[in-house]
């Protein structure tokens, strides 16, 4: 891969290359529906502010066991659309008006708007999914996958809701969460092998390396924003939603304990954000960190060891190589950004 690129944007151009054409197709197929034209203007903010590249990973593990990249574009299409239903949905239970500095669809156009474009979203995937031309055991699998994570997915959120207004939720219940929301990789990378026709190993092997590469995904994007990278943390502390690396460090800190509580009682104010997440890191929850996303790393490597060597399982393996990297980069970014 050509050195003039950083590791992040080789990761970037990787999912361009192999799932663009889809995202693109996902982020607009609502808007295009002429059944839609009242909604065309939170639908223009979607098609706007929404793009999923995890199309990539599917026809990354649709090759990796020999098939037809090309015939997981219709599925992954359908998956990306259930993907901002959840995406639209833990807004709005999280009660998350803003993210990566941008207003959510939720926080521009209200909780009712949300709800109704979360519905047709997922509406629309399973109506993409039931015109599929497909085989039979195929077809069952892939439903069988599909329900498994939607159970998943709420019984996660599920979770959330009942910790709401609880100042000291366990952090432990936030890594199971950040588990079951890695079931959605494990399940686009056990499509793509069944649409390739991989064998029941090789669905499980990539399955497990979806799992894996999630959780990594996950870690890294929930220590951004425990550092104040993203300008969540203010939302985040005030709604009572914390991130996992500042929940683990704070049951090891009772500086971090007393500047939440202090932080829930009034306005988020900037002072307490920037010494909680200065106390944040005089825990040792960057080693603890970095040693999940080693971990998890390693055991998705592991999983692809047990394949057969080709162009995918390499980039498969470059993108999760990558990943301990990138999370090093995150506090080097932050450390830049202090000084």
């Amino acid at each position: 891969m050509n050195e003039k690129y950083s590791i992040e944007e080789r990761c970037r151009k990787i999912l361009e290359d192999n799932g663009g054409m889809v995202a693109d197709k996902a982020k607009t197929i609502l808007l295009e529906d002429p059944a839609l034209k009242d909604l065309r203007s939170p639908l223009e903010f979607i098609s706007k502010n929404w793009r999923d590249l995890t199309p990539a990973l599917m026809r990354l593990s649709c090759e990796a066991v020999r098939g037809r990249a090309d015939e997981t574009n219709d599925v992954a299409i359908a998956m990306s659309l259930m993907n901002l239903s959840f995406y639209i949905w833990d807004d709005i239970v999280d009660n998350a008006r803003f993210r990566s500095f941008r207003s959510t669809l939720y926080g521009k156009f209200g909780e009712g708007t949300a709800l109704v474009i979360g519905g047709l979203s997922s509406a629309k995937a399973f109506s993409i999914l039931n015109e599929l031309p497909m085989d039979k055991e195929k077809r069952q699998k892939i439903n069988k996958l599909i329900w498994e994570l939607w159970a998943k997915m709420a019984q996660a959120e599920t979770v959330v809701l009942t910790l709401q207004g609880k100042e000291n939720s366990p952090a432990r219940k936030k890594f199971w969460k950040i588990k079951m929301e890695a079931t959605d990789l494990e399940t686009w990378l056990k499509i793509g092998a069944i649409i390739g026709g991989g064998s029941e190993n090789e669905i499980k092997h990539l399955g497990e390396y979806g799992l894996c590469l999630g959780i990594v995904l996950e870690l890294i994007k929930d220590f951004r924003i425990s550092i104040n990278l993203t300008a969540e943390l203010g939302g985040k502390i005030s709604n009572g939603k914390l991130p996992y690396s500042i929940l683990w460090a704070s049951q090891r800190s009772k500086s971090i304990r007393t500047n939440l509580d202090l932080a829930y009682k009034k306005p988020i104010e900037q002072i307490y954000i920037k010494k909680i997440v200065q106390d944040m890191l005089t825990t040792k929850v960057l080693d603890h960190i970095a040693k999940n996303i080693k971990r998890y790393s390693k055991k998705a490597k592991d999983e692809l060891s047990l394949l057969k060597t080709n162009n995918a399982t390499q980039t498969l393996h470059y993108i999760i190589d990558a990943q301990p990297r990138l999370f090093r980069e995150s506090l080097s970014m932050f450390r830049a950004q202090e000084s």
